[in-house]
């Protein structure tokens, strides 16, 4: 069988983090939160990275599949990395720094509980054929993330929201 290309594989591992023996979802998901820093004022255009993430991951997961690679394979971490942008995204952020730290903090802690743990609805998305259950996993995982940080930020916290 053919391996897929340079290309293929950079972009599948963010840059080669799925190539660590441990972490390597850890690890996209941490590259993630730069991306969001900095397109978090522009969730348009976050949101657009974020459905053509997916799209090439499902795309690029079905090919990697075909390649030799396993169904959800360990070298593929755009699955965390796109969850993870999905977590922050739209969010009502605070003006300090240190909350949006905290922000941040939370969402990652979240998603990638939600991502390792699985719970339903989760589990099931996750055996979908191809690279649609690769993706639409942590796509899930990010988006009740993301619920769960919109329901903390109707609790006024002072640390984060400097009141």
């Amino acid at each position: 069988m053919k391996r897929p290309n340079l290309a293929l594989r950079l972009g599948l591992s963010v840059f080669g983090t799925g190539y660590i023996p441990k972490g390597g979802g850890t690890l996209a998901s941490l590259v993630a939160l730069p991306l969001v820093w900095f397109l978090g004022t522009h969730p348009l255009i976050l949101a657009s990275v974020i459905i053509v993430i997916s799209l090439l991951g499902v795309w690029g997961s079905f090919h990697a599949h075909r390649c030799g690679w396993e169904h959800d394979d360990k070298r593929i971490t755009l699955d965390e990395f796109a969850g993870m942008l999905l977590a922050l995204l739209w969010l009502p952020m605070p003006e300090s720094i240190w909350g949006r730290l905290i922000i941040f903090a939370l969402g990652f802690g979240i998603f990638r509980m939600l991502d390792i743990l699985k719970p339903p609805p989760i589990k099931s998305i996750e055996r979908l054929p191809g690279g649609w259950g690769v993706m639409l996993d942590d796509l899930a995982a990010g988006l009740i993330a993301n619920g769960i940080l919109r329901i903390i930020a109707l609790i006024p916290i002072p640390l984060i929201y400097g009141y």
